[in-house]
């Protein structure tokens, strides 16, 4: 029978060191551990499949797996082996993160993005971007802001989390705005990704209308320092399509 790893949710789990060499003994063997697997009370069956061994896709296919999510080179397949056993949904969410770095002097950091030169001059924003795999929120702030302005900041804490559902490939998007104290100030720009950086003083950012209300909302909450709460922005999205966190609770 075919071997397996089980968990605590009463389902099995074959990986590639489980897979026979041979196609057609992962089919017999497969044929062999499902009914078993069954009888044990086994509510779910999950099959991870390398691009080498691609052929047994539709093996599985053909004995009642579907596809359940990508990784790379790995393909996952999941089978219920209870009706209605529940199997959670794949990656649906993507996460960014952006800088709000304040310096003392009261001036703050901002970008203007390669592909906004030309469209959209006057659009500086906040240095960011996406977190990698196994990254968290402090770190991949004070990476992304190096990264794109050559600065050197230090994590002070969460003063907005954004919600909508425009994310890409389908997916919807956490982004999480972070304040941050500069460490140095001499700005080196990234040329493939950033147009432009700068020190703006913070009231001539706010007072800047090219810049979007979002963004000055963040600004504010940094600045101030307040807690996280639930916000809405006028003009931003239309209602049910996003949700804010932001520390200034008040009216903009």
């Amino acid at each position: 029978m075919l071997k397996a790893a089980r968990n605590q949710y009463r389902g099995v789990f074959v990986g590639e060191p489980h897979l026979p060499g041979d196609d057609d003994a992962f089919v017999a063997d497969l044929a062999a551990a499902l009914p078993q697997w069954q009888s044990e009370g086994i509510r779910v069956a999950w099959l991870q499949l390398p691009a080498t061994r691609a052929a047994l896709v539709p093996r599985a296919i053909e004995a009642g797996f579907e596809f359940h999510h990508c990784d790379g080179p790995k393909l996952m397949l999941v089978k219920r082996l209870e009706a209605g056993a529940y199997v959670p949904a794949g990656a649906t969410h993507t996460i960014g993160v952006g800088g709000a770095v304040i310096s003392e002097e009261g001036r703050v950091l901002v970008v203007l993005e390669r592909r906004d030169v030309t469209a959209r001059p006057g659009y500086y924003k906040l240095p960011g971007g996406m977190l990698e795999p196994g990254e968290h929120f402090a770190e991949g702030v004070v990476r992304e802001v190096h990264e794109e302005t050559g600065i050197r900041a230090a994590f002070d804490g969460i003063v907005s989390l954004r919600h909508h559902h425009k994310g890409q490939f389908g997916t919807s998007n956490l982004y999480v705005v972070c304040r941050l104290r500069p460490l140095d100030f001499d700005i080196r720009v990234d040329d493939e990704e950033i147009g432009d950086a700068m020190w703006v003083e913070v009231g001539d950012y706010l007072a800047n209308p090219d810049i979007g209300a979002y963004n000055k909302r963040v600004v504010r909450a940094a600045v101030a320092g307040r807690t996280l709460s639930l916000a809405e922005v006028e003009g931003y999205m239309s209602a049910g399509e996003y949700e804010v966190f932001i520390g200034d609770a008040a009216p903009a």
